[in-house]
């Protein structure tokens, strides 16, 4: 019976031990709980909004972090070399960050090419970050002081000592390493296409070269000149012999010339007609000279082969009959077609080879581009003068 009464003393306490320690179990687990939830609602309670900026993104995180680069890393971001993050606001409730990218920047110094990251600032700036040294007549490009860019090219090239004669001035010019033509583009001598230099533009430019630039010029120019009239002569048989008519009164011309000239340096060197063009055609002079037979006693006195050597018709006259005397000319009647004269007075020893020295003596003038003299009208008049004491023959 004792047995059986122990027995079921000792369950009784393994229940109460159980109770007992389940209870210390769930007491540590809610004081845990507590603790973390505490621990949860202070860290929430100091949590921020961060806003980073990034380019052209913004990426938002939500933490109690207060260290830059920690927060960086933590919105999964990563910071490069010359790389910068700045915090551009900050309040109990936010933060605002700015990340300013390094600038790649590709530099070509004298033929050594390297890239760097550098922060904003010019390209002297960048140069010195690269360790490039610059004289002051080496030529960079873009300019020294522009403002660098991402994904700019720097170029430096040393400046070449040359003797320059240009636009009428001879001068000491440094100019960038490379072609002639190019180089001197680079400084600001501009080449035309007809320019003129002493060497080939093509060329590698060299230190103390001279070189020698020829501004050469093409252009076209027109002139109107003057066409001179012929003085004709022509034998007439119904004019009396003896006697001289004006038929036809000259008029001047004109024509036109186009010239192409080469100019250099301001100066005209070279000039050829290309073309030229009629614009007014000049009219000849034409003389009438008699050939009419007389009466039959007027031609006794008078060897017939006169008129019979003079041609009815021609361009030209030929008065050889030197036997035909001539004395004072007699002006006979003068009116609005011309004045006729009387040579046949047979008294004279002189001849109508006189008459013929006259008429030819007178200039024959070619149609060309000669400027009409006028005094060439003054010699016609003067020889058809000379053949009356006091004639206005013209």
């Amino acid at each position: 019976m004792n047995t059986s009464h122990k027995h079921g003393s000792n369950a009784e306490g393994r229940e109460k031990s159980s109770a007992l320690s389940t209870f210390k179990k769930f007491t540590v687990v809610s004081v845990i709980g507590l603790a973390l939830s505490i621990s949860m609602l202070s860290a929430a309670s100091d949590s921020k909004m961060v806003y980073i900026t990034d380019g052209d993104k913004t990426y938002t995180v939500t933490t109690s972090d207060t260290d830059t680069d920690g927060i960086i890393e933590k919105a999964g971001l990563e910071l490069k070399e010359n790389d910068e993050a700045v915090i551009t606001e900050e309040s109990s409730e936010r933060i605002d960050i700015n990340i300013i990218r390094a600038l790649s920047v590709g530099i070509d110094a004298f033929g050594t090419v390297k890239n760097i990251n550098a922060k904003s600032g010019t390209v002297a700036d960048a140069l010195k970050a690269a360790g490039v040294t610059v004289s002051a007549n080496d030529f960079i490009t873009p300019k020294a002081d522009t403002e660098i860019q991402n994904g700019m090219k720097i170029k430096v090239v040393k400046g070449v000592k040359i003797y320059l004669t240009c636009d009428g001035a001879s001068n000491i010019v440094y100019v960038p390493d490379g072609k002639i033509g190019e180089s001197l583009r680079q400084v600001g001598y501009q080449l035309a296409e007809n320019d003129d230099l002493n060497v080939d533009e093509n060329e590698n430019v060299k230190d103390g070269m001279q070189i020698n630039v020829d501004r050469v010029l093409y252009r076209t120019v027109t002139r109107k000149q003057k066409i001179a009239p012929k003085t004709i002569k022509e034998v007439s048989d119904t004019l009396p012999a003896g006697q001289i008519k004006v038929k036809q009164e000259p008029k001047e011309g004109t024509i036109e010339y186009t010239y192409k000239q080469k100019i250099v340096n301001d100066e005209l060197k070279e000039e050829k007609v290309i073309s030229e063009k009629v614009i007014t055609k000049s009219v000849d002079k034409i003389i009438l000279v008699g050939a009419k037979k007389k009466s039959s006693s007027a031609a006794e006195s008078k060897p017939e082969s006169a008129a019979a050597e003079i041609p009815a018709e021609s361009s030209a006259v030929e008065i050889k009959p030197e036997s035909i005397p001539v004395v004072e000319a007699k002006i006979i009647s003068k009116d609005e077609s011309g004045v006729f004269a009387d040579f046949s007075n047979t008294e004279s020893s002189e001849t109508v080879s006189k008459l013929e020295s006259k008429i030819e003596s007178v200039p024959e003038l070619e149609q060309d581009n000669t400027v009409f003299d006028e005094t060439v009208q003054n010699e016609s008049d003067e020889a058809l003068e000379s053949f009356g004491s006091s004639s206005d023959i013209n």
